[in-house]
This record gives structure tokens, sequence and C-alpha cells, in this order.
């Protein structure tokens, strides 16, 4: 069983900001937990990026994600995602 917060599906920019803000809480809960924000329409709803600059967006929210203790993340950007999760992991050691 996992947690998958649906981020973007049938939902508002304000839907997805509040799910997200309670990343931290849904990891706590002991499901691991999926987060797909790559490149999602409320990120270019906020920045005004089209779909293929949604890059930098995507790792903003990423981060923070895995700092909070998500266990998978679904991204498009799979060579970037990782050396961010390395550059993480780096400052901040392994979770």
């Amino acid at each position: 069983m996992w947690i998958d917060p649906g981020i973007g599906f049938g939902k508002t920019v304000e839907d997805n900001v509040r799910l997200l803000r309670r990343m931290p809480a849904m990891c706590d809960l002991g499901i691991p937990v999926l987060l797909g924000v790559s490149r999602k329409s409320f990120i270019g709803a906020v920045t005004g990026r089209d779909v293929e600059d949604r890059l930098p967006g995507s790792l903003a929210l990423i981060a923070p994600a895995w700092s909070a203790g998500v266990d998978i993340i679904r991204v498009h950007d799979v060579p970037q995602t990782c050396d961010t999760i390395t550059m993480l992991e780096a400052v901040w050691g392994d979770r």
C-alpha cells in the first residue's frame, strides 16, 4: 500500500500547495509515500512556464519532498533529479 496525494488530478493550485505543505505529516504515517510533481500544470500556473520549461519548478518541489521522507518520486527528468538528490545527500546526509 502507498499514499499518493494525486498532485494535479482535479485539484486547484491551492489544493496542491496544501497537500505539499502536509507532506511531512504524510511521511510520518509509516506508509510509503509516492509523489509525482514533475512538470505538473500547477507549476506552470504558478511560474508561467510552459511544460518544457518546468524543470526548475519540479526540482524546487522535489527537494523538500525528499527532505520530508517521500519514498518514491516520479519524474520526467531523471538525470537532473538524481543530481538534485545527490547534492541534497552530500549536504544533508542520507535521510
